[in-house]
């Protein structure tokens, strides 16, 4: 029985040498191979394009607000031409009653005029 065990255990023996032996053979044939990668790095700006692109937000930003400032002014331009309308309605209104005063023969009374003299 002894001789047979010491087979056994040298067949078991060679068998651990060989799966090791295997493990080792494919992991140096894995190292062999080419491997290609890909590396996507994304281009890194000059400071000319920075310059340039915070130059280009200035100048929206100053023209939006150059408009905000030109919707505000043409707001205040409408409310004055309406004052001035109202105003010229008036004075039309007071010439019509004035010419239908001269028309009638009505004049000032002269002691009025000559108190603000």
């Amino acid at each position: 029985m002894g001789k047979k065990r010491a087979i056994w255990i040298s067949v078991v023996n060679v068998a651990i040498l060989a799966a090791v032996f295997a493990g080792i053979i494919s992991t140096v044939r894995a190292a062999g191979r080419d491997r290609d990668y890909i590396v996507a790095v994304e281009p890194q700006k000059s400071d000319t394009v920075r310059m340039i692109e915070a130059y280009e937000r200035l100048s929206s930003q100053y023209l939006t607000l150059v408009q905000q400032n030109l919707v505000q002014m043409a707001s205040t331009d409408r409310d004055i031409l309406d004052k001035l309308a109202a105003i010229e309605k008036k004075l039309d209104a007071l010439s019509v009653r004035l010419d239908r005063l001269v028309a009638t023969g009505h004049t000032a009374p002269s002691s009025a005029v000559e108190q603000e003299n």
